[in-house]
């Protein structure tokens, strides 16, 4: 008898402490899964507040244009060294590299760098030179997207 109550006191104590690891274990996934849906929630968040928009292109030589920018999100830009610019004839862009030394390249123009906050409702320009002459009558296109995704393109040609 005495044997007995031992052995139910043993699977008793038993199960409270794979009870308490099982809880733990929940509890400590539980606080990943917030973590990770706190990071996810932030990030859609920062995309619906960022918004920017090409607003006209202008050719500045045979090899060069020029193109404004304006942000018209409810929040300022950063992390612009992140900025990807894809530009080409419709059905062969390519992305072209921040100001490198040699074409194509595009490069800020102003008082704006690469560690510049772009504030709401500031219009920016960058200047953007292929490494060929642009042909007249024929459509380009050109693609801005910032470091969270956000993009925007326009297309032009060249009169």
């Amino acid at each position: 008898m005495a044997s007995g109550i031992i052995s139910e006191s043993i699977l008793i104590i038993a199960s409270v402490i794979i009870a308490g690891m099982i809880t733990g274990m929940v509890i400590s996934k539980v606080g990943t899964f917030e973590g990770y849906y706190t990071a996810t929630s932030e990030a859609q968040k920062e995309k619906m507040l960022s918004k920017f928009e090409i607003i006209h292109v202008n050719k500045f030589n045979n090899t060069s244009v020029n193109i404004w920018i304006k942000n018209t999100g409810l929040t300022p830009i950063q992390e612009l060294d992140l900025v990807d610019v894809y530009f080409g004839q419709i059905n062969s862009i390519d992305s072209i590299g921040y100001s490198q030394g040699s074409t194509p390249q595009w490069a800020f123009e102003g008082n704006i760098t690469t560690s510049s906050i772009w504030s709401e409702g500031e219009t920016i320009q960058i200047r953007l030179q292929d490494d060929s002459a642009l042909q007249s009558s024929t459509s380009y296109l050109i693609q801005f997207t910032i470091s969270n995704g956000v993009s925007d393109d326009y297309i032009f040609s060249i009169s």
